[in-house]
């Protein structure tokens, strides 16, 4: 029932920098050991037994029953965890500590989702908004929620979710959590309740491409054999890093679990790299091949380079056509709130543990975006194109946004690099954008444009008057 790998702490390297440390630590609740205790955290902490009350409220079981099921895994439990993390912990009192972290964070899932409204639910709500306050329960709670060190294994969840509602409830209610929390709105996406914790199940989430099929061995998906994907961007046919990982002995390894040792994401990074014979970068032994002088948003659309939202949503759904006279780059959704930098930084982190089966997709993502957010104007031109939903308030809030989110240089180059070749062979072609570059020029304005053809017009009366001076009886 459980699952196999553990809840990393973030990396010290990431923690070096003193302005990235705040997106790391939570600011009102504890979920786990890693940050339980903490004065700073007891508000909370003491509202979490009545959680428990009120997630079991209408259960002819007991508090006992419920807590005897989660002693029965505690095994499981530690697993997920750094051992000198839960050392000092009794069976008795990390059970419940799970129990009382599980039952708030489910309560919390609940009332975000709102899925039905009974009796039952606005009791929740309003016991919530009583103790904790509206700012904490609607807006710090969700924040705190997206810490890679600050999680609860989700087959906990899943467990006490399936003893009080019955099997299968547990991925309806975490489907609808995170297409909210992420989309700000349903959407049919497949969210496993198998992932370790939740921070996984974003990630999962946000780079997952569940519309396309892969082109590569077996159906490389992002579920199976180490998550190597056939992805439209970089990689149209099967590759031999795929294919080798994709082997019996690969699979026999998935199975028992012999590879978990091993970073599987760097893995295929350096067998793509190395291995790839229909990948003609992976031949040219030079760092210019992944230099491009393309800039900014707005330089792009001097080059008559257009910009459209994508229909998936998948941060890897990256693609760009070049037309005779125009480019069109089309990128995925994103709504820009105060949630935003937490949530890439964690999401990073946990690409960067060595253990994470994740290949840096949200990091290639983020300094991809970076290379094209030079200043505020470059915003509105996304924010227009309704790639960009800014719940922020201007333009430069979503800019600086971007600009402090720190991927720390280790984003994969291959990633989205024929996307950036591409919109560099365009920007190169004099032929495919010299009227883009004399329109953008000379008609700036509508007044420019007015005055062009004004004068176009006076020329051309000029012209009439002359022919009809040099022949009258026309």
């Amino acid at each position: 029932m459980a699952a196999t790998g553990k809840i990393q702490k973030v990396q010290p390297l990431l923690l070096q920098l003193e302005t990235n440390k705040e997106d790391y630590f939570p600011v009102t609740v504890s979920f786990g050991p890693y940050h339980h205790g903490e004065p700073e955290l007891a508000f909370v902490e003491a509202f979490k037994p009545k959680a428990v009350q009120l997630f079991i409220s209408g259960a002819p079981e007991r508090y006992e029953f419920y807590h005897t099921k989660v002693v029965n895994i505690i095994g499981d439990i530690r697993n997920c965890y750094e051992e000198a993390s839960v050392a000092s912990y009794s069976d008795d009192y990390l059970s419940e500590m799970m129990l009382r972290d599980a039952s708030l964070m489910i309560i919390y899932m609940e009332i975000s989702t709102l899925e039905q409204i009974d009796e039952l639910m606005l009791d929740k709500l309003r016991a919530m908004r009583d103790e904790l306050g509206m700012l904490i329960t609607l807006a710090i709670l969700s924040r705190d929620l997206l810490l890679l060190q600050n999680q609860i294994p989700l087959f906990v969840m899943e467990l006490l979710m399936d003893l009080r509602y019955g099997a299968g409830k547990f991925d309806s209610l975490l489907n609808r959590y995170l297409c909210m929390a992420i989309y700000g709105e349903y959407r049919e996406k497949i969210v496993c309740s198998k992932h370790v914790h939740l921070v996984e199940a974003i990630h999962m989430l946000v780079v997952s491409e569940p519309e396309k099929t892969s082109h590569g061995c077996c159906k490389c998906t992002l579920f199976s054999c180490f998550k190597v994907t056939q992805e439209s961007n970089d990689a149209p046919n099967a590759c031999y890093s795929c294919k080798l990982l994709c082997c019996p002995r690969v699979k026999k390894d998935l199975e028992t679990g012999a590879s978990q040792q091993t970073n599987p994401g760097l893995i295929h990074q350096l067998l793509n790299f190395c291995t790839c014979k229909n990948n003609r970068r992976a031949k040219e032994d030079n760092i210019k091949k992944f230099v491009h002088s393309f800039r900014s948003v707005t330089e792009l659309k001097a080059k008559g380079i257009h910009f459209k939202p994508n229909s998936t949503q998948s941060l890897m759904d990256v693609s760009f056509e070049s037309g005779f006279f125009y480019g069109s780059l089309q990128l995925p959704e994103w709504g820009v709130s105060k949630k935003t930098r937490v949530t890439f930084m964690n999401l990073i982190a946990y690409e960067f543990n060595p253990k994470s089966p994740a290949s840096g997709q949200v990091a290639a993502y983020i300094s991809f975006m970076k290379s094209l957010i030079e200043k505020p104007e470059d915003v509105k031109e996304l924010r227009e194109k309704k790639i960009f939903y800014n719940m922020l308030g201007s333009d430069e809030e979503v800019f600086n946004v971007y600009k402090d989110i720190n991927t720390y240089g280790a984003e994969n180059p291959m990633q989205f690099s024929k996307v950036r070749d591409k919109i560099q062979e365009h920007y190169n072609s004099r032929a495919k954008t010299w009227l883009a570059e004399i329109l953008h020029t000379n008609f700036r304005s509508p007044w420019t444009a007015t005055a062009f053809l004004a004068a176009l017009a006076a020329l051309g009366m000029s012209a009439g008057q002359l022919y009809f001076a040099v022949y009258p009886n026309s």
